[in-house]
C-alpha cells in the first residue's frame, strides 16, 4: 500500500524470536534469488545456513537491527558484520542480509535497515560498507544502487 505512512522503529536483536522471524522471511530471499547453476533447493539451503550465521558464535564483529511497526510488529530485518576487505585486506563492514516483508517494500524500512548497519560500521572504524546480490535480484540491485552502493566486483559462473 504505497502512499500511507509506515511508523516504524529500528532497534538491536534480541533474541529467539527475532531469529525465527529471520528465518520466516528466507523464502522470500529465494524466491529473488536465481542462481543459474545451482537449484533452487540448494539456494533454501544456503539461505538457510546463512541465515542462522547471523547469531553463530564465531562471528565476532556483528550486530542485527529490527525494523518494527508502532504495533510491535516486525518488519525487517539487516544482519552487518566485520570481514576483510578482498582488495585493500583491511577490515571493514559487510552487509550479510536484508530483508523486508512484502507489506513493509516501499516505506522507507530497507533504507533504514541500511543506515543502521552504515552507522554501525563507522562505529566500528570501518572505511567500507560491501554486499553480496544476486545478479537475477533487479530490484535490490536498484535499491543499493540509489542507496550510493556501486558494482566492484562481478562473479560469473558457468556449470561444467
Amino acid at each position: 500500500m504505497l502512499g500511507t505512512v509506515m511508523i516504524f522503529s529500528i532497534r538491536a536483536e534480541t533474541g529467539k524470536a527475532d531469529h525465527e522471524f529471520m528465518r520466516s522471511l528466507n523464502e522470500r530471499l529465494v524466491e529473488v534469488s536465481q542462481a543459474p547453476t545451482h537449484s533452487a533447493a540448494d539456494v533454501a539451503i544456503f539461505q538457510d545456513q546463512f541465515t542462522a550465521s547471523a547469531w553463530a558464535n564465531d562471528v565476532k564483529t556483528n550486530a542485527t537491527f529490527i525494523a518494527v511497526s508502532e504495533s510491535g510488529r516486525r518488519l525487517g530485518y539487516v544482519n552487518v558484520r566485520g570481514t576483510p576487505d578482498e582488495i585493500g585486506q583491511e577490515e571493514c563492514g559487510y552487509i550479510a542480509l536484508l530483508a523486508v516483508i512484502a507489506e513493509a517494500e516501499g516505506h522507507g524500512i530497507a533504507q533504514a535497515l541500511v543506515n543502521a548497519a552504515e552507522n554501525w560500521a563507522k562505529q566500528q572504524g570501518f572505511q567500507r560498507l560491501s554486499l553480496d546480490v544476486f545478479a537475477s535480484n533487479q530490484r535490490a540491485q536498484q535499491f543499493y544502487r540509489k542507496a550510493g552502493y556501486e558494482p566492484e566486483m562481478i562473479r560469473v559462473i558457468k556449470h561444467i
